[in-house]
């Protein structure tokens, strides 16, 4: 406030007394207090803009950047950084720069974890200013290539209660040090920084968790749509992959005593198959839900509904230093794809327990309709050949009685196939069971061969493969008359079954249902059929079709 005149009553003389040279001070006085409220006026703009800019923003990496450059330009910084501090508060795990170039940063090599003159503030997070640096007691010394820098300052940037980072700016252009408006200026940024980063991290927070429920809703309607599980599980490592930005990520699940790998994604993870050795994996897998662990690069999740007993484990490695000991998403993440996965078994349950009911229908349709039907036109016909006196009439009448007595040994057959639950043998012993109960009707036991691992044969396929095998024995028991039937079951890239014979072959005029049945049940899958003469006598059976679609 300007001073106030000296009053009149002190005399005509007083006037006489203000010298031009205390004009000339009153004026310069004037001039710099309001130079000084212009400046003030003008940082205080200067900061609104600032603080406009840091939270005009939702993207976490951007708000950092932009946090930085807004407090370098306020207090004409050279050099500018903000340090994000870890779990722990002790140390920084990001250090995010300005006025330093991307070689030069390069070159530099690790980032600073919050020693020296950064560490005085984590440990005090109040505002400090330094005006030299490598006179301060905490001074550490710069690495190599590191530009030389003189004053310092830097601040705290807290999120409520808690401190996020710290602001740290050097070398102040065109005077020796930072000043105390400096650091008026920097803590009031700070503290919308803090606002700022807030917001930033509810916002991605939230879109973390709808890009998880978008992923755990995908899963659980792939595994409702009959999307075979070994799919959905690889894709559910890809989506934690990618959800939690780690390294690598595997879903193992337990296989008798042991722990195997069922999905694998990323790097550093066991391959697919393998067994997995964690004593963490195995007692997360022992306790359920309760036994998450988590590491700083590391999370253990027990795939588990409630408290009963895991279906598997998620093992997520390598993970960032924001997202590491913390594993609320995955969890959540977990437990929903438990449900998924528990529901789809439910699902193929009670699907199975459908088709059960269906053959049992079927089956007593066949046995007490067909069977019966079949049985007394035999009848019919037995009695019918004994009033024909043509012999070769009586021939074909009671061939045509040994045709019906091998349809009802088939049907039954058919009826014993379809009464046996999926999967309640191998098909390994279901085709060893047919052959020997060829027995019957060929007179003698046909050799068996099997070649690769039958046991990959997808559950569909084996179905075809154990007709084909029923009725290439069947046509050798009612037309070849062999006195050797041979039987090849091969699994490799295809699945092949070949039976072959030493008898006099199929006649021409035979019904070809059953034989087209298995051309269909060929085609159908991409495969082939074919029946011919053997080169050395009798007949030769070939069907094959892929291990699997497209192959």
């Amino acid at each position: 406030m300007a001073p106030q005149l000296t009053p009149p009553e002190q005399g005509p003389g007083t006037i006489a007394r203000l010298s031009g040279l205390d004009l000339d001070d009153l004026i310069a006085e004037l001039r710099s207090r309001a130079g000084s409220a212009r400046t003030a006026q003008d940082r205080l703009g200067a900061l609104l803009d600032a603080v406009v800019a840091v939270t005009s923003d939702l993207e976490l990496a951007a708000v950092l950047r932009r946090i930085v450059e807004a407090a370098c330009q306020l207090v004409d910084a050279t050099y500018g950084a903000l340090g994000v501090l870890g779990p722990s508060g002790e140390e920084l795990v990001e250090f995010v720069t300005h006025g330093i170039s991307d070689a030069e940063r390069e070159a530099i090599g690790a980032l600073p974890h919050g020693r020296g003159l950064l560490g005085m503030i984590i440990a005090s997070p109040h505002p400090q200013r330094v005006d030299r640096i490598a006179d301060h007691r905490d001074s550490y010394g710069f690495p190599p290539n590191h530009p030389e820098m003189t004053s310092f300052m830097g601040a705290p940037v807290r999120i409520r209660d808690q401190v996020f980072g710290n602001l740290y700016l050097t070398d102040k252009r065109g005077a020796d040090g930072f000043s105390a408006d400096d650091e008026t200026i920097l803590t009031a940024l700070a503290a919308a920084a803090g606002v700022a980063i807030d917001n930033a991290r509810l916002y991605h927070r939230s879109v973390t968790q709808q890009r998880w429920g978008e992923a755990t809703r995908d899963l659980t309607a792939a595994l409702l749509a009959g999307v075979s599980e070994d799919e959905v599980l690889a894709d559910a490592a890809e989506r934690v992959l990618g959800l939690t930005g780690a390294h690598g990520a595997l879903i193992a699940q337990p296989v008798g005593a042991d722990l195997v790998v069922v999905a694998s994604a990323g790097s550093g993870t066991a391959p697919v198959g393998s067994t997995l050795d964690n004593a963490e994996a195995r007692a997360a897998l022992a306790a359920g839900p309760s036994a998450a662990e988590a590491a700083p690069d590391r999370v253990v999740v027990p795939v588990s509904v409630g408290g009963h007993q895991a279906l598997g484990v998620v093992v997520v490695t390598g993970l960032p230093p924001e997202v590491g000991g913390s594993p609320d998403p995955l969890i959540d993440f977990a437990q929903r794809l438990a449900v998924g996965l528990t529901a789809a078994s439910s699902q193929r349950e009670q699907a199975r327990i459908d088709l059960l009911e269906d053959r049992d229908r079927i089956a007593r349709d066949m046995h007490d309709h067909v069977i019966q039907r079949l049985f007394a036109t035999g009848l019919s016909l037995q009695s019918a050949s004994r009033l024909v006196t043509e012999p070769s009439a009586r021939d074909r009448i009671e061939t045509a009685v040994d045709e019906v007595d091998a349809v009802i040994k088939d049907i039954r057959h058919t009826i014993f196939a379809l009464n046996r639950a999926p999967d309640s043998r191998s098909l390994a012993s279901e085709i060893t069971t047919i052959c020997e109960g060829a027995v019957v009707s060929l007179g003698f036991a046909p050799s068996l061969t099997m070649r690769g691992n039958v046991t990959e044969v997808p559950e569909q396929v084996a179905a075809d493969l154990l007709a084909v095998v029923r009725e290439g024995l069947s046509n050798a028991a009612r037309h070849a008359r062999a006195s050797q039937v041979e039987v090849v079951v091969e699994v490799s890239d295809t699945v092949s079954v070949e039976v072959r014979d030493d008898g006099v072959g199929v006649p021409a005029d035979v019904t070809r249902s059953g034989l087209d049945n298995l051309a269909r049940r060929a085609s159908s899958r991409g495969g082939r059929f074919a029946l011919a003469a053997s080169g050395a006598g009798g007949t030769v059976l070939e069907w094959a079709v892929p291990l699997s679609p497209g192959s």
